[in-house]
């Protein structure tokens, strides 16, 4: 089975026009604050450069390095997950389940010392019957019984 990855970041198309935007923009401002420096002005020219700088950084810095992590992580072996509104993180791995429940828009998943009630409001509808496929799928691969909820 192919893992499955569930991330709601920017696309790659979006990211490259940010960047080449952002970039365009840093050597714009660097170049209008460099000049008025030579001159020994510093006027508004030199102030609106360095505010430039400092807005095509954040975006260098949003585009790149703050994209969220994935929200799902689904293969043979675990089931990670992470959740930043309902404080859930956690990584189950398939040899602890015991049985799973599937609802409309949540999972149980019972194991051997705890019940673990996963609610799924924050997928996309897609998203959500491509989860409920796979997770039916690991299920019948390993013989854990599994119901509708």
């Amino acid at each position: 089975m192919n893992d499955l990855i569930i991330q709601y970041a920017i696309s790659r198309k979006i990211k490259l026009q940010a960047l080449i935007v952002s970039i365009y923009l840093l050597l714009l401002s660097l170049t209008m604050a460099v000049l008025e420096l030579t001159k020994s002005q510093y006027g508004i020219y030199f102030f609106v450069g360095i505010i430039g700088i400092i807005i095509s950084v954040s975006l260098i810095l949003s585009v790149t390095i703050s994209q969220p992590k994935p929200l799902i992580i689904l293969n043979n072996e675990l089931f990670s997950l992470d959740f930043p509104l309902q404080r859930l993180n956690t990584v189950i791995p398939w040899d602890q389940v015991t049985h799973m429940g599937i609802g409309l828009s949540s999972i149980t998943l019972n194991m051997d010392d705890q019940n673990v009630h996963i609610d799924l409001d924050v997928l996309r509808y897609h998203d959500l019957k491509v989860l409920k496929s796979k997770l039916i799928e690991i299920a019948e691969s390993r013989d854990i019984p599994y119901n509708n909820i």
